[in-house]
């Protein structure tokens, strides 16, 4: 990172972006050039976990290289010439969940974080249609943008 007096090294700071993001942006591998596309998400369990359908393009992607990279931002503020946010960037392996408990449970913490009116159990044919992912991180950079703050420091992530 060029600018290291922003950079966070702090896994609760990172940690707290991805509980704070609305979303994520998922880059997949894509015969040799970047795919890129945003997906709600929950961070659960340590890990980043999203449906889907249960074909797709983004599946296929995931199914011949699991190998993913992610970012997400929060607190995105335009000041003049400067802005402001914290930010994550990542990386990870993404694996379609199979055990029919933890895709359950992650469905119900999707649910929870974006406060969706669903029924749980959920139908056997919506649960079948539905394809649940989860990332295991590898990596996290985070980073945090003070300037054009001045010397106010973020409650409980100032270095």
């Amino acid at each position: 990172m060029r600018r290291t007096e922003r950079e966070m090294t702090d896994r609760a700071f990172m940690e707290q972006v991805l509980r704070d993001a609305g979303e994520l942006y998922l880059a997949m591998n894509a015969e040799g050039a970047p795919y890129v596309l945003p997906v709600n998400f929950v961070f659960f369990e340590g890990g980043i976990w999203f449906h889907c359908a249960t074909e797709g393009r983004k599946l296929d992607l995931l199914r011949a290289d699991p190998r993913v990279a992610f970012t997400a931002a929060v607190d995105i503020a335009v000041e003049g010439t400067t802005t402001r946010y914290r930010s994550v960037c990542g990386t990870g392996l993404a694996e379609v969940v199979t055990d029919p408990q933890s895709k359950n449970e992650a469905l119900k913490a999707l649910a929870a974080r974006f406060q969706a009116p669903c029924v749980f159990p959920v139908s056997e044919q919506k649960f079948a249609a539905t394809c649940v992912i989860r990332i295991a991180i590898e990596s996290l950079t985070g980073k945090y943008s003070r300037r054009g703050e001045g010397k106010r420091p973020m409650p409980h992530y100032e270095r």
